[in-house]
């Protein structure tokens, strides 16, 4: 005899029920995040794609650095481009209700962030002895990435709702027809 595992249908109620500054429920928030952080990274990838491009330009002016901040720019290039694809397994997990899909994401995301993060200060580092200030470039780059570290702490926070909702059993999908 093969025992089926129960499911728990989500109470209307619940759905609507805010948490904090949060108005979407579970599920909308995790799909929210997932298309916020697939969108922000391929705009992340295309202004270091543009930034790599300049300093291609500059590498006179760059001197000794210039492999450095390359080398900098293409691991921040990376870490978007894996996060493209852990957006598109997060979009797939919540479509599917599969939760190691989602835990993935979770885990990438809290990876990705900090080397992300230290691939900025070391490439700023890296600039900055060659200009000897902390520049424009070097500001519009750090304040840029706060205000995505700051929402994606939102995307996490939405998306873990989500998974925590998951893994208790509950589910989105509609009842299964029972033939007679």
């Amino acid at each position: 005899m093969v025992m089926k595992a129960a499911r728990v249908f989500y109470p209307y109620e619940a759905l609507n029920e805010t948490h904090a500054c949060v108005r979407l429920h579970a599920r909308h928030a995790a799909i929210t995040s997932a298309i916020y952080t697939l969108n922000i990274s391929i705009l992340v990838m295309l202004i270091y794609s543009w930034r790599v491009n300049s300093n291609f330009r500059k590498q006179i002016e760059l001197q000794d650095v210039y492999y450095g901040v390359q080398i900098a720019y293409f691991a921040i290039i990376g870490t978007q481009l894996f996060m493209i694809i852990l957006s598109a397994l997060l979009l797939v997990g919540i479509i599917k209700e599969h939760s190691g899909l989602v835990v993935t994401w979770i885990v990438g995301v809290i990876t990705f962030i900090p080397l992300e993060a230290v691939a900025m200060v070391y490439s700023n580092v890296l600039r900055d002895h060659v200009n000897r200030e902390f520049d424009y470039e070097c500001k519009a780059e750090v304040a840029f990435f706060l205000c995505r570290g700051a929402m994606s702490m939102l995307a996490i926070y939405g998306v873990m709702r989500y998974y925590n909702l998951l893994r208790t059993g509950i589910t989105w999908k509609g009842p299964e027809a029972i033939e007679l």
